[in-house]
């Protein structure tokens, strides 16, 4: 859990290892996927994998929830491994797209997502919940 926890601060999500692993106990009750990619033992990136019945489609939809490489691993094929092996399962899942949505500042990752066959088709807009 340490190393996922490493992955996510790189990411601007600090974590302990102990939060990691009650969230992953969380995503496996609502069956979503986590993928992580190992390097001679070590973890070097991981993918988050969301599928969600969608009113306005027949088909769900999935939703790359998280993608992170190590720094140290970047540019050496990781991500785009990591990107296959989401839209592998959101087929057999039945999803009819994949989207993802990244901050506006993540230059260096949109350059990635459209090199990787993502175009960007709109906006996002949020609001943080107080309790």
């Amino acid at each position: 859990m340490q190393a996922i926890a490493g992955l996510l601060a790189q990411l601007g999500y600090p974590s302990d290892a102990d939060a990691v692993e009650e969230r992953l106990d969380r995503l496996r009750i609502v069956g979503d996927r986590v993928f992580v990619a190992e390097l001679e033992g070590q973890v070097v990136g991981l993918a988050h994998l969301q599928v969600t019945p969608a009113i306005e489609r027949d088909r769900p939809a999935g939703k790359l929830g998280a993608l992170i490489v190590d720094e140290a691993h970047r540019g050496h094929g990781v991500g785009r491994a990591l990107v296959e092996a989401v839209e592998r399962e959101a087929r057999l899942r039945g999803c009819e797209l994949v989207f993802l949505t990244t901050s506006d500042r993540r230059d260096d990752a949109h350059v990635f997502y459209e090199r990787v066959g993502f175009e960007q088709t709109g906006r996002r807009y949020g609001r943080t919940l107080s309790e």
